[in-house]
Order: structure tokens, then sequence, then C-alpha cells
């Protein structure tokens, strides 16, 4: 039995790979549900984040367009300012704070969009770490089933296993019968 029993230690330590924290604690079946929990909790989680996140891509792209029409506007009324401002000035000066009034808004969108990406790439970052950390969990939990299966397979090798003097005594003295009787039937061929 000690060499199966010194086989399934290796297999364990392999299992294990040193992985302290999974040990023998989350064999305990309590911890592997939490754990479970944990996980899936983690997973819905994430989901949520992404619906989230795909929002704010969307708003991001909406502030784009948007400060791509006004800049295009800009671009517009400067060119009819400099035209009119040899013509007519009054409407020259109503062109030039249209303008200003346009570059105001551009520059607040470019804000907004600017924090929104910013944003975006931070809540991006997180559900990347977030999800590298539930792979590492799912890894882990699958070590602890392993290692637990494990354990279930010593127990039924040992238990398997002949124990005590009195079983080999016992396995002994069937195997001596059994050299008897093949003994007895070779005398009688001899004979």
């Amino acid at each position: 039995g000690s060499i199966i029993m010194g086989i399934f230690r290796d297999i364990v330590t392999a299992v294990r790979g040193g992985a302290s924290e999974v040990g023998e604690a989350i064999v305990d079946s309590q911890a592997m549900r939490i754990l479970e929990q944990e996980i899936r909790d983690a997973e819905n989680g994430i989901q949520t984040a992404k619906q989230s996140l795909s929002k704010l891509k969307a708003q991001e792209i909406k502030l784009a367009k948007e400060l791509s029409i006004v800049s295009s506007d800009i671009e517009g009324y400067t060119e009819k300012a400099r035209l009119a401002i040899e013509k007519d000035r009054d409407l020259a000066l109503k062109i030039a704070e249209k303008v200003q009034e346009l570059s105001e808004r551009k520059n607040d969108l470019a804000e907004q969009k600017n924090s929104l990406e910013d944003q975006v790439g931070k809540i991006y970052k997180v559900i990347q770490q977030r999800e590298k950390q539930i792979d590492k969990n799912k890894i882990e939990l699958q070590k602890a089933k392993t290692y637990a299966d494990l354990q279930k397979t010593q127990a039924a090798v040992r238990s398997a296993m002949p124990t005590g003097d009195s079983n080999a005594r016992r396995v002994k003295r069937a195997m001596d019968r059994v050299k008897k009787k093949q003994a007895d039937t070779e005398n009688q061929m001899d004979a």
C-alpha cells in the first residue's frame, strides 16, 4: 500500500502545484460552492460592466460626430466671415460671434469626449483584470475539484487494500492451499 500512497502524494503535490491558497481548505465542498458562486457573481458583474461600457462607447461615438460637425461649421462660417469683411462689416461681426459660439461648443464637446474616453479606458482595464482573475479562480477551482476527487480515490484505494497482518495471513493461507492442490494434482498424475 505504501507505494500506492507514495504515488498518490506525488500526484496530489503535482496537482496542487504548491498552490497553498487552495490547499485542503477548499476541498471542503462548502468552500468550493462559495468559490463557484463568487465566479458566477464576478462573471455577471463583468457582463453588466460590458453593457455599461458599450453605452459609454456609443456616447463617445455620438460626441465625436458632433465634434466633427461643429468643426466643419466653424470652417464654413470662418470662410463666410472672411468674404463678408470686404462688403458688410456688420454681417462679418455677426458671423464672427457665431464662430466664437461654435468654438466654445467645440471645446466643451472635446472636453466631454476626452473625459469619456478616459473613463472607457479605465473601465476596460478593470474588466480585463477581473477576467484574468476569474480565469485564475476557475483554474484554482478545477485544481481543488481534482484534489477532492483524488482524495476520494485515495480513500477508496485504502479501503480496498488488505490492512493488518490477519488479512495478509489469510491471503498467504489461500495461496498455500492453491499450491498444495496443484502439487496433489501433479502427484496423482505422476502416480
